[in-house]
């Protein structure tokens, strides 16, 4: 005699693989798109900090002397707090800016002033001819800021730890950044940004 039909037995065993089926396909799914956010997250974070080192090398490949009283001098002020280089550069750009393009002082640092919204990596800009200031916060995770300049003025190729000049700027200049983590900071920020100076000394 032919049997037609399932029985319960039989009804039961198909819907709980189809479950486990369906369930796996989910959590599969799930995990699919957690990935898919944390690359898109990780595409971002590199996107930003590619921008913040280009920016960089820009402002700093702008910079240049006048040699006049009222034009700022190339400088490079060597300081360490808490044991952490806390260095700043400033420098007369004639690169774009927060502020516009052309005859801008740049002020690199780390803003630690609780009293400012920036934190971090940080810019500070002053028009040169007028009174228009702007501060902008380049990376919150940099809490260490090493630069060096490089030149040949003093007769050798050599790395320096500080320049003060109102006629010449450096061949070159280095800088590293940390934060409080190692792992904190972004990879393209564990390597160091060199700028060649155009008409460097």
């Amino acid at each position: 005699m032919r049997r037609s039909g399932m029985t319960v037995v039989e009804l039961i065993v198909g819907l709980t693989v189809t479950g486990l089926a369906v369930g796996a396909g989910y959590s599969a799914l799930s995990t699919l798109a957690d990935h898919r956010a944390r690359a898109r997250d990780a595409v971002a974070a590199t996107a930003r900090v590619a921008t913040v080192r280009r920016t960089l090398v820009t402002w700093l490949e702008g910079a240049y002397v006048v040699s006049d009283e009222q034009s700022p001098p190339f400088q490079l002020v060597d300081h360490t707090t808490r044991g952490r280089a806390d260095d700043e550069v400033i420098f007369l750009t004639s690169a774009l800016t927060p502020l516009g393009a052309g005859d801008v002082v740049v002020r690199l640092f780390i803003d630690r002033d609780e009293r400012t919204p920036e934190r971090g990596l940080s810019a500070e800009f002053v028009e040169r001819y007028g009174a228009e200031t702007a501060r902008v916060e380049l990376d919150s995770s940099v809490v260490s800021l090493d630069i060096r300049c490089f030149s040949e003025i003093l007769g050798k190729r050599e790395w320096m730890r500080t320049w003060l000049s109102s006629a010449t700027i450096p061949q070159g200049v280095e800088l590293r950044f940390a934060a409080s983590a190692s792992d904190r900071l972004a990879p393209l920020l564990r390597v160091p940004v060199t700028v060649a100076m155009v008409g460097g000394q």
